[in-house]
């Protein structure tokens, strides 16, 4: 089974670092609304810790905020799944066709032995495992891509799956600004409910910082699904 760090976990392009810097930017606001220095301390090693990577880094290198609002799960397996991974990482699987993603071409194995990778054709190019995270929007394998592989891949070692572990499930994946949205909800509520931040000038603070983002000018932020009132972070 795969029992590495995800493929490529070290290598993110412009955009995620982007992405990363505006939660770590959250988190200065909230961590200056910490009055008590010890929960300032407190916070930041367990909740708020920062890792430009696409698996918030080996082990708990990051603070649980990153690890569960901007990461899918870890998981290990006879699968080619990451990890952990960024949520908007490109390159999902899913059981049918969803409409947020295109269906890849195909997918090919090249090498043998230790050496095999796994190729995704996507119109027309080739993505080696390694490379997927490349891809400038978001592409689903299905059931079909996989079935002509069934017999081989079911006899893959465990550095073969650990060396190709490059897609996330479709449940787990969402936008780049749900993600940062559920890191800033998430966020809040830790800083005001566990270490008595001032709610309004946190929450003033933030989605003034989330209104003026750069990253995609398209996407206004806050949504309308963000919360307004204390009660509905400290419930969340």
């Amino acid at each position: 089974m795969a029992t590495g760090r995800t493929i490529s976990a070290n290598f993110i392009t412009g955009k995620d670092t982007k992405i990363i810097s505006l939660r770590e930017k959250i988190t200065h606001l909230i961590t200056g609304e910490i009055k008590d220095k010890n929960f300032q301390k407190e916070f930041l090693k367990d909740f708020a810790r920062i890792s430009y990577t696409r698996d918030a880094g080996a082990g708990v290198a990051a603070g649980k905020l990153q690890r569960d609002a901007l990461c899918t799960r870890g998981r290990q397996g006879k699968a080619p799944f990451s990890n952990r991974n960024l949520r908007w990482h490109p390159l999902i699987v899913a059981a049918n066709p969803i409409k947020y993603a295109k269906e890849i071409d195909k997918i090919k194995i090249e090498g043998k032995d230790e050496s095999q990778t796994l190729v995704f054709i996507i119109n027309g190019k080739r993505y080696p495992s390694p490379k997927v995270y490349e891809l400038n929007q978001r592409h689903v394998a299905l059931p079909k891509h996989w079935l002509p592989y069934i017999d081989n891949l079911k006899h893959w070692s465990d550095n073969l799956w650990t060396q190709n572990s490059c897609v996330i499930p479709s449940l787990e994946a969402c936008d780049w600004n749900d993600a940062v949205e559920t890191y800033a909800i998430l966020g809040i509520a830790v800083g005001i409910e566990i270490y008595q931040a001032n709610f309004e000038k946190i929450f003033n603070s933030i989605t003034d910082l989330l209104s003026k983002q750069t990253i995609d000018k398209k996407i206004t932020l806050p949504s309308k699904v963000f919360p307004n009132k204390k009660s509905e972070f400290i419930n969340c």
